[in-house]
């Protein structure tokens, strides 16, 4: 490894160790009987990254590339927390699936246009909310890991900004048929997508 390389990993690895402490994750162990909720956390937010990958690779709309380039780095942020949470051994062994999805979600409705994408960051970061709300209430109830639940809450209020920015840019308030059916695609499909990851 050149001199180069070594002091950019050294470089990662500092702003990494920035963001584990901005988010109260930086030395933090998940107690074994959340390691299911992580799980499903960490495939969560591996797929939004790529999400926004997919979404990137929209040539054809400076819109929709500057809302996911501007999406990305958060959801880049909470995958750098989760992964340290959850060891690699304990990570879903679907990750290049919830990959390959994300992906495809984002650059599937970047085709359709802004408002489209919109519509679909919407729904997912709606349902992204819901799950995190989920575990918050569970951990409020259980009055114990309150470095967990913080670290959960901020990752909550990340995906509820992100939800009301692509909410702003829905062009049309009203959804007809076919729009309602599509959120309903994408909502029953990120429900699946966090019971299968939750034990595989």
């Amino acid at each position: 490894m050149t001199k180069k390389n070594q002091d950019q990993d050294q470089d990662q690895d500092q702003e990494n160790i920035e963001t584990l402490k901005e988010y109260g994750a930086y030395g933090l162990e998940v107690p074994s009987d959340m390691i299911g909720w992580l799980r499903s956390d960490h495939a969560g937010e591996t797929g939004a990254v790529w999400i926004y990958r997919g979404a990137i690779c929209a040539f054809w709309s400076r819109e929709i590339r500057e809302m996911a380039e501007n999406h990305i780095k958060t959801e880049i942020d909470h995958l750098t927390v989760m992964s340290h949470l959850l060891p690699v051994y304990n990570q879903s062994k679907l990750i290049f699936l919830w990959k390959v999805m994300g992906f495809s979600l984002g650059f599937l409705s970047a085709l359709f246009g802004f408002s489209t994408f919109c519509i679909t960051i919407n729904a997912v970061e709606t349902f992204v909310e819901d799950h995190y709300k989920t575990q918050v209430a569970k951990l409020r109830d259980m009055g114990s890991n309150k470095d967990l639940l913080g670290v959960l809450e901020k990752c909550c209020e990340d995906e509820i900004h992100h939800k009301l920015d692509a909410k702003q840019n829905i062009r049309n308030g009203k959804y007809g048929l076919i729009t309602l059916t599509w959120v309903k695609i994408v909502s029953t499909g990120s429900g699946l997508a966090v019971k299968v990851s939750s034990k595989i």
